[in-house]
């Protein structure tokens, strides 16, 4: 089989088979054309494609089927459908089938040159080996993802609080991960093939919430027509995590209390007192002894429930982890929203450093997913990702108004000396004068390393090779340490 940078136009049109070979003839691509979806499939046993054109509807096979061939026989091909024939149903059935995109005739060619290189963009991003996750079958203290000293620090506190009957509260922003701390705490416990109960205080309106906690008595109010168990009861010799504590009512958290003393509490409707051994794990994104000033969170709750406190920090503030947490949800979602491998590409991982996340780990899960079905198969790219994302807005990296001080006196010379003689080409000059300081500068950083160079650009290691050899950057020597 030929590999290469092969093109498929597959028409049962002549005309529209002609205008595709003449338009990209001058361009680096080898055209191969087929009048069928049969003779289509007999070309692609010979030939690798990097894209493939196809008309929808043709005689004998259609080109949807030839779709699914496609994506059976060559997974890599990116298939773009087109067709006169413009409908919802149509858009919608080949891009579920795994097109790459859809066009409608007649097209411009411009489109269809910008479609072209976003898939040459997209083909020369490497799949990096895939690091070592948890898969999430079975829970581990491994679901917490996360390298930073921050979360190490929270990994030791779990592993010394674990083994205690002591209260937990654990606080952070909502998104963040509380009740993936609470389950390792529950996992790592001499409690851990008992029950693990989790209620949403601020879930429940307040009129249900004491009837979830401490069940009730049968007749103990309209609609009570049996007795019911609540959550304390279920998670006896257990561990019972209370989320979102701060939304709960006064006269709800005086009967939390006696809980915590007593390890009793009754039903509602109930004269008998209930006797539990019940690990309480608290957590909140309130600060509670703001709470506690306004009168809306008593004191004596919180110091019983605050004996051991573990913070979450925000993404923000442990950005290292933003790449493992990343590939974690790609692995963990990849077998059930997509059936190619999906990768991040080099500049959706500096558009992941740089945001701020402003719903923590949660918004960066929903980002994976929602890329995942538009990716389909291959890098995460910047066009797959929300709108917020791809205009870095909330980005978090700070201005730099020293580095725009000093660009502007660089960049007047520059014009200087080049406007009169380079008119209609200062774009080209100015960008390939700052490229190769650039490069100079960062494989000196690497002692000459075109791999680390690469991967410190975020661009493929051919694509600096050629730019090196065009620019004829020659290695520098220089004994000791680059002051980076």
């Amino acid at each position: 089989m030929t590999t290469g940078q092969n093109i498929l136009i597959v028409d049962d049109e002549e005309s529209i088979r002609w205008v595709f070979a003449q338009a990209l003839e001058e361009k680096p691509f080898t055209v191969h054309t087929a009048a069928s979806a049969e003779e289509a499939l007999e070309k692609i046993k010979e030939h690798s494609y990097l894209l493939v054109f196809t008309d929808i509807f043709m005689p004998g096979m259609s080109g949807m089927e030839l779709l699914d061939q496609i994506k059976d026989q060559q997974p890599q091909s990116r298939v773009v459908v087109m067709t006169a024939q413009d409908t919802m149903n149509n858009t919608i059935l080949a891009m579920r089938k795994g097109a790459y995109d859809y066009i409608s005739k007649p097209f411009d060619f411009g489109e269809i040159y910008g479609l072209i290189d976003k898939v040459v963009a997209s083909s020369q991003v490497v799949p990096p080996e895939e690091p070592v996750v948890a898969d999430g079958t079975d829970f581990s203290v491994d679901d917490i993802v996360g390298k930073s000293r921050s979360m190490q620090d929270i990994f030791k506190t779990i592993g010394k609080a674990a083994v205690t009957q002591l209260p937990i509260l654990i606080t952070g922003e909502s998104g963040t991960g509380k009740e993936l701390v609470a389950r390792a705490l529950h996992y790592y416990s001499d409690r851990a093939k008992r029950p693990f109960i989790f209620i949403n205080c601020a879930a429940i309106s307040r009129e249900l919430l004491e009837s979830e906690l401490f069940g009730h008595e049968k007749g103990a109010f309209t609609g009570a027509v049996e007795a019911k168990k609540g959550k304390f009861e279920l998670a006896d010799n257990g561990t019972i995590l209370l989320d979102e504590i701060g939304d709960m009512e006064l006269a709800l958290q005086s009967k939390i209390l006696r809980v915590l003393q007593n390890s009793e509490f009754y039903r509602v409707g109930g004269k008998e007192p209930i006797r539990v051994n019940v690990r309480v794990i608290a957590a909140t994104n309130q600060i509670l002894p703001e709470l506690m000033e306004q009168k809306r969170f008593r004191e004596d709750l919180y110091h019983r429930l605050n004996v051991i406190n573990i913070h979450v920090p925000p993404l923000r503030e442990r950005a290292e982890d933003v790449p493992l947490l990343a590939h974690y949800f790609l692995k963990k979602f990849s077998g059930e929203l997509t059936r190619g491998r999906v990768y991040l590409s080099p500049q959706v991982e500096r558009i992941f450093k740089h945001y701020s996340w402003p719903g923590n780990i949660r918004e960066l899960e929903n980002v994976i997913k929602r890329g995942l079905v538009l990716a389909s198969n291959g890098p995460l790219l910047p066009e797959h990702l929300p709108a917020g994302l791809q205009t870095g807005e909330s980005a978090s990296e700070p201005a730099h108004p020293a580095w725009d001080q000093e660009m502007d006196p660089l960049v007047q010379n520059f014009l200087k000396d080049h406007l009169e003689g380079g008119k209609g080409q200062l774009y080209d000059l100015l960008i390939e004068s700052a490229e190769k300081h650039l490069f100079e500068q960062l494989l000196e950083k690497n002692r000459g390393n075109q791999v680390a160079t690469a991967k410190d650009l975020g661009i493929n290691r051919n694509t600096l090779k050629r730019k090196i050899d065009a620019m004829n950057i020659q290695p520098k020597k220089k004994s000791g340490k680059p002051s980076y």
